[in-house]
């Protein structure tokens, strides 16, 4: 019988765990932010190749994050502007409207962000921040809205470094 190489049988393990396995990883708690529900959308029907995700929410305060990891696709930047495709495409069904995009400093080296400045139907006024980066053939995407000029450095670095963490 013939032996694998060593740095197959490395990777294995990463290989081996799914997305949804991963996003479970994530803790509990991130920089003030309580982990809510766990997404699989490998298991939904047509869902091969999306991943899973996490979203946090901080307690008693407006705002939303979702953890989003999945096998890479393409590199930072093709990830980056399909995710922005799919801001504006979800536009009219969240009822908002996007009027601008600026690149923001990434929460972590490697990684590429940008703020996608949102009005609401009602009025309301909202900062999309969208990070996308890469580990060991993953993806993590890191979306984040909160109203309009919150600072939400430190959890997107903080999400960041868990989504890294919590890829093998």
């Amino acid at each position: 019988m013939r032996s694998l190489p060593a740095f197959l049988l490395l990777a294995a393990p990463a290989l081996a765990q799914s997305p949804a396995d991963l996003a479970g990883r994530l803790p509990a708690a991130v920089a003030g932010w309580e982990r809510r529900d766990v997404t699989d959308f490998e298991a939904r029907p047509g869902g091969a190749g999306l991943g899973a995700s996490a979203e946090y929410r901080p307690p008693g305060a407006p705002g939303v994050a979702t953890v989003f990891l999945f096998r890479r696709r393409a590199g930072v930047e093709e990830e980056l502007r399909r995710a922005q495709e799919e801001i504006r495409a979800l536009a009219p069904m969240r009822q908002y409207e996007v009027l601008a995009a600026r690149t923001a400093p990434p929460p972590r080296a490697g990684w590429r962000c940008v703020v996608m400045e949102q009005a609401y139907a009602g009025g309301q006024r909202a900062d999309g921040h969208l990070c996308v980066g890469e580990a060991r053939g993953w993806a993590m995407k890191l979306r984040l809205s909160v109203p309009a000029g919150d600072e939400v450095r430190e959890v997107l670095g903080a999400l960041a470094t868990a989504a890294g963490r919590a890829v093998p």
